[in-house]
Formats: C-alpha cells, structure tokens, sequence
C-alpha cells in the first residue's frame, strides 16, 4: 500500500491542473498527476533530506526515467508544510507545461521504432548505462533456467536467442549490440552480432542494431526512425 508525503489536515492536492489529473491509485510512494493521453507522470516524492519533483516518462524503466523538476529542502519538524511547498511547484510547472509538450532530455524516440522483425519490451535509462531489449516477432519468450548464469549448449540463432540488446554507457558511449536467450540476462550470457565503434553512442548503436536485424530478416521494411544516425555519417 503506497504511502503519500504527508499533508495538513486542511490541505488536499489539485485534481487538475492543465490537464493533468491527480491519481488516487497511484502505486509510489508520492502525488501524482498523470497525463489522460500521454505516457506521462508529475510526482513529488518526500525524500530523506528534501521533498523532490519530477517528471516521469512512464514509457521508460529504471530510476533515470525521473527528470527533476525542484526540490525544497524538508523541514524535520515541518515535513507537511515543505511538501506543500513541492506541491505548489509541481503545480506551477503543470501550469506551464501541458500534457504531451514535455520531453525527457535523456529519451531517445529512436528506440521506439523497433528494428524489422522485432518489439520493443524494455527501455532502461540507468546512471551509469542504458539498456533496450527487443524481442523477435513471433519467437518464443525465452525464460532462464532456474540457477543457470550461462545459455551453454544453445544454438545461436534469432530464434533461439531472440532477444536483440542494446547497451550503452553514458559516460563514454561505448556500446554493445547482442542477441540474448532471455530478458534480463547477464553478460555472460549475451553473444555480441557487431562491434560497434569506440564512443559511438545510442544513436549508432540503435542503427547497427536495425542493420543486424535487416540482414537477418532479409529487407529492412522500415527506414530508420528520426534520431537513428545514419552509419555513414559516423566519425570519430
């Protein structure tokens, strides 16, 4: 049961404002206003040392989907009255910004447009990496065998491995591009399909990708999306 940063007696959240609704159901431990039509999320959150606000794209997993938005520094003896002063900003940035006009800065659109042959299942936007998996239309859902770390004695092919991976590091925009047996897998049981260049970032690693699964598949039937750099206009 999520609980919510806590609020005098007299004081209860908007419901809306500019379109976005309050969400009684929500399952965080904060206040939150979700966007009808859009996938996304405003929340104040009553953390340790400050009540924080922040904007969410809810398309995204991991902790970096939260863009911030202010904080207030919490008052110990007085939590009720900063989170009413985090409020009050959300509230002005709501205001300002409706539903569906907010971007996340760390949200590539890119990875939204699978490469041929395959879904999106997951988009993780971490500290320190960012991850995507796609899944082969049609294959089956591959699961990990219970205490197995390695996919040893499995046959390599987009059918049995048909989980395509796209990893890179924020820091240096090195990248990996892999097919995987399952979701969630650890690198030890990853198997690299390119190699991608030093520092190439997501923007190539996402292009490389489409460029393995066209081979595979045999035609690329959909042309990268806006935001997949084209291969030939990579530079060191």
């Amino acid at each position: 049961m999520p609980v919510r940063p806590p609020l005098p007696d007299t004081v209860s959240p908007p419901s809306t404002v500019n379109g976005w609704v309050y969400d009684d159901e929500a399952s965080w431990n904060a206040h939150v206003w979700t966007a009808p039509d859009a996938p996304q999320s405003v929340a104040v959150f009553d953390h340790f040392d400050e009540v924080a606000v922040k904007a969410i794209d809810d398309r995204v997993q991991g902790f970096h989907n939260r863009a911030p938005v202010a904080t207030v520094d919490a008052v110990e003896d007085d939590r009720s009255a900063s989170v009413v002063r985090a409020i009050d900003k959300a509230v002005d940035w709501m205001e300002a910004i409706s539903p569906g006009a907010w971007k996340h800065p760390a949200v590539n659109e890119a990875v939204f447009d699978p490469p041929p042959g395959y879904e999106l299942t997951h988009y993780y936007i971490e500290s320190r990496e960012v991850i995507v998996y796609y899944h082969r239309e049609g294959a089956h859902e591959g699961q990990r065998l219970t205490g197995s770390t390695t996919a040893d004695g499995f046959e390599v092919t987009a059918e049995t491995y048909p989980y395509l991976v796209v990893k890179t590091w924020r820091c240096s925009g090195n990248a990996t591009v892999a097919l995987a047996p399952w979701d969630y897998a650890h690198e030890t049981e990853m198997v690299d399909v390119r190699n991608p260049p030093d520092g190439c970032g997501l923007d190539i690693a996402l292009t490389i990708a489409r460029d393995y699964a066209a081979a595979v598949i045999g035609d690329d039937t959909n042309p990268p999306a806006v935001g997949q750099a084209n291969l030939t206009a990579w530079s060191q």
